[in-house]
């Protein structure tokens, strides 16, 4: 019989905190958006619950078709449907039930962030049906996981901001990000599986420590310019009046180079949400970045 701790187990709720980009949107958002409006709080975190059950559905349905291959893996073969504790007939149901509740709860917030959420499980499903086995392919598809959970916080609060600012550089900054982090996702498989890797997803067999090293330096540098442009850039003035978020990249400096610690000392990175959860230097540093862009957004932009 299929218990309850099973079934939050099959939907990864420690996975979640992916989710939490949408609240971006109201993080570099002007003060007068969520004080004269606080319904905006509320309309963003109904959209992080949506795109948790998305994202539960994305893994039910996933670990359905990787079944197999699954029961092989040390740490995966533990999961619900591999070790048999779910059904794979209980596990599609909760797939669907999840994806279409999402949906719908998504259409109701707004029709763009609705749209976005059916672009977010086709791209999903795109990837668990094979796409995953592409290289190079099958990362740049996780990665637009990241730039649509922020394009969702956007849709549900831009109908409340009077001179709404769009920033590509901080989505290209979320895309590139999630891109260092699933690389390094696949090295940790690498190293963890040896030999074995190709056997567990086939696009390990075209990846290598050497190629993927190279990708994580390009990725580390690339992300940290980005970033940096968008805190001196001429639209962040205008938008904020002032070019202060420039002192947040410190923050990101050492959390890149930090994440790269753990990866080669610390033989880490295979789950970048419990290094998130479980590193604390990593938790002091983001909630300090959190504390820092809050505070020069919301008390010294004008």
């Amino acid at each position: 019989m299929t218990r309850v701790r099973d079934i939050i187990e099959l939907i990864r709720p420690q996975q979640w905190i992916k989710n939490v980009v949408v609240f971006a949107a109201i993080l570099f958002s002007p003060a007068r958006v969520a004080v004269e409006n606080p319904f905006v709080i509320v309309k963003v975190f109904q959209a992080f619950l949506a795109f948790c059950c998305l994202s539960g559905a994305i893994y039910s349905f996933n670990d359905w078709k990787d079944l197999e291959t699954d029961k092989q893996h040390p740490a995966k073969c533990k999961r619900p449907l591999p070790s048999g504790r779910i059904s794979p007939t209980v596990g599609l149901l909760i797939c669907a039930g999840l994806a279409v509740g999402g949906l719908l709860w998504a259409f109701v917030l707004d029709i763009w962030f609705g749209w976005i959420g059916v672009v977010y499980v086709i791209i999903n499903l795109a990837y668990s049906l094979g796409l995953k086995q592409i290289v190079i392919l099958d990362v740049l598809v996780l990665s637009m996981g990241f730039v649509l959970r922020a394009m969702g916080g956007i849709a549900v609060i831009w109908r409340y901001i009077p001179d709404f600012y769009l920033s590509y550089w901080l989505l290209l900054c979320a895309f590139l990000l999630s891109l260092f982090l699933a690389l390094a996702k696949r090295r940790h498989e690498i190293v963890l599986l040896g030999e074995q890797a190709a056997l567990h997803r086939a696009s390990l067999l075209h990846y290598s420590t050497v190629f993927i090293d190279q990708m994580l330096a390009v990725l580390g540098a690339t992300t940290l310019l980005a970033y940096s442009l968008y805190t001196i850039s001429d639209d962040t003035l205008k938008h904020y009046g002032t070019r202060a978020l420039f002192w947040t990249i410190p923050f990101v400096v050492y959390g890149l180079f930090r994440y790269l610690y753990l990866i080669y000392n610390r033989v880490q990175g295979g789950d970048p949400t419990q290094i998130l959860l479980r590193d604390r230097p990593t938790i002091i540093n983001v909630l300090l970045w959190i504390l820092s862009a809050a505070l020069i957004v919301y008390f010294l932009s004008r």
